[in-house]
């Protein structure tokens, strides 16, 4: 498809986030929190994160514990088996 000289315009959304702390308006492109899990805020002196993935991260200490309690199930169950 042609397209006459006429170029493409791309539009983004612009997200504004209102610091609960602070009240400092921080404006950021939809394109740019997609990619982040937290978004820190720009006023001063204020050290308040914005978590913009809340229950989709996961727990590493807590994955890392339940592949402990698998792996030990699995190796007793193991063992058990080859014990007369």
């Amino acid at each position: 498809m042609r397209n006459y000289g006429i170029r493409q315009v791309q539009t983004s959304a612009r997200i504004l986030l209102i610091c609960p702390e602070c009240g400092q308006e921080n404006s950021e492109s939809a394109d740019t929190l997609r990619r982040t899990s937290t978004f820190y805020c720009a006023g001063e002196d204020c050290d308040y994160i914005f978590d913009l993935m809340p229950g989709r991260r996961t727990d590493l200490g807590k994955a890392f514990v339940d592949a402990c309690k698998r792996f030990y199930a699995a190796f007793y169950t193991v063992r058990r088996q080859k014990a007369p």
